[in-house]
């Protein structure tokens, strides 16, 4: 979102993980960060995703507030490994899912 070269956010999925969301402070409070995680949740539903998943790095309380309050839900946490340009490295994490399944 937003112009080229200058971009204000966007959103990554990867397999069934909505894999990144950024939204630059610029447009922090806009609402573009719930426009881009439900785009990203559709780009998932229609790839016959029905569970959603989505990591965050331990200490991140305002994605974990932000996720929970647009219906995903936290179901643990773990390590996991981490590329870098430095190199591999081990990063906490908290784990989060959604089911996109319709209700109906």
């Amino acid at each position: 979102a937003g112009p080229p070269l200058a971009p204000l956010g966007f959103c990554a999925i990867r397999d069934d993980e909505l894999y990144q969301l950024f939204v630059a402070g610029a447009a922090r409070g806009t609402g573009l960060a719930a426009r881009l995680l439900a785009d990203g949740e559709a780009r998932l539903a229609a790839r016959g995703v029905g569970l959603a998943r989505l990591d965050i790095g331990v200490g991140n309380h305002r994605a974990a507030r932000f996720y929970v309050r647009e219906g995903w839900e936290e179901t643990g946490s773990g390590e996991a490994e981490v590329d870098s340009a430095e190199g591999p490295f081990r990063l906490r994490l908290r784990f989060f899912v959604k089911s996109l399944a319709d209700p109906g």
